[in-house]
């Protein structure tokens, strides 16, 4: 059995969110699998690093197939093998997506998360791999709950990585409930679908 043949049956054997959570652990790691067919793993958040470079010239969004295949995604590849388990085991789920909207080239990081409901709590838990420092499930009272919890972290995130975070870079920060309708896409491609998504979160409210 090759390795795409054993993440698949390892996948397809997942019975729960937790099982899911170890699943990734074990089989998926953060970086991309480029155009050129090279790994790119070392994330530095500098506009002119390697990896940014490789995101904005050889990235290819991954679908379940691809993601296994590599074994390497972003945030935005591995929560989409979430949503494809989640939807795929009758689970209600939204994916999201935040980033500081500027109109210029900048350093801040994006980043993409699902939320679900658990079937027995009927909980609203935010569910996260991909960020290490987060990593886990965690449980809400409702979807804002949790959208609210995540942007904490992501605040966070980008202090942490030298952003400048004051008043007026907040008003920035967006929040979008999607859904991808091209895998295989460009990064370019991938935020102009996000632009074209439902925008929950903005200028420092929801949105309706």
């Amino acid at each position: 059995m090759n390795k795409y043949d054993e993440r698949l049956n390892n996948y397809n054997n997942v019975k729960n969110p937790n099982e899911l959570l170890e699943f990734m652990d074990k089989n998926i790691k953060y970086g991309i699998y480029g155009t050129d067919k090279v790994v790119y793993d070392k994330w530095d958040a500098s506009n002119n690093s390697e990896f940014q470079r490789a995101c904005q010239t050889k990235y290819e969004l991954c679908d379940t197939k691809r993601l296994l295949k590599c074994g390497y995604g972003t945030c935005w590849d591995q929560v989409e093998l979430e949503r494809d388990w989640f939807i795929n085991n009758d689970y209600e789920c939204k994916t999201f997506f935040i980033w500081f909207c500027f109109s210029t080239s900048n350093n801040y990081v994006t980043h993409t998360y699902l939320v679900y409901k658990d079937k027995k709590t009927e909980k609203y838990c935010y569910f996260e791999h991909s960020d290490d420092a987060n990593k886990g499930i965690k449980e809400f009272d409702s979807y804002k709950d949790a959208i609210l919890y995540q942007m904490e972290k992501h605040i966070d995130c980008n202090r942490n990585v030298g952003n400048l975070i004051n008043e007026d870079i907040l008003s920035h920060l967006q929040v979008y409930e999607f859904e991808i309708k091209k895998y295989g896409c460009s990064q370019r491609e991938y935020i102009e679908n996000i632009l074209n998504s439902k925008l929950v979160y903005n200028n420092n409210k929801f949105v309706n």
